[in-house]
């Protein structure tokens, strides 16, 4: 799950401001390098009915400002009596795709502060 955004300033300007609009979001970084342009978030875990998804939000400053979401889904498996305690009853599996939902919720607010700071409006492309 990538979005490119175009930019017009120095690219440690761009990572910084983009730093900046995270740490307003109320997201912890957990890795800025700044000689290589890019920083990622700490993992962080949201909730959606019964399904508990932990996703990183990845910034790589290059051409465009990609904005990657790596994400994985807990999944409770119920299984009998007697295997309790041989398996663990929570298995995390790689998201390649969450729910439209989701990634509007992580996006959107990421994509306001992009286009308020860069006063931009163009989103290039969304997968």
């Amino acid at each position: 799950m990538v979005r490119y955004y175009d930019y017009h300033l120095p690219k440690d300007e761009v990572l910084n401001e983009c730093r900046e609009i995270l740490l307003s979001l109320d997201y912890d970084i957990d890795m800025y390098a700044p000689e290589s342009y890019a920083l990622t978030t700490k993992s962080i875990r949201i909730r959606r009915t019964l399904r508990k998804y932990d996703y990183v939000v990845y910034i790589q400053v290059s051409d465009k400002i990609e904005i990657h979401i790596a994400a994985k889904r807990s999944i409770f498996t119920r299984g009998s009596e007697t295997n309790v305690g041989k398996q663990d009853l929570i298995i995390q599996h790689n998201e390649d795709r969450i729910p439209l939902s989701l990634q509007r919720r992580i996006y959107n607010p990421i994509a306001r502060g992009i286009n308020k700071k860069f006063k931009i409006n163009n989103k290039i492309s969304f997968y």
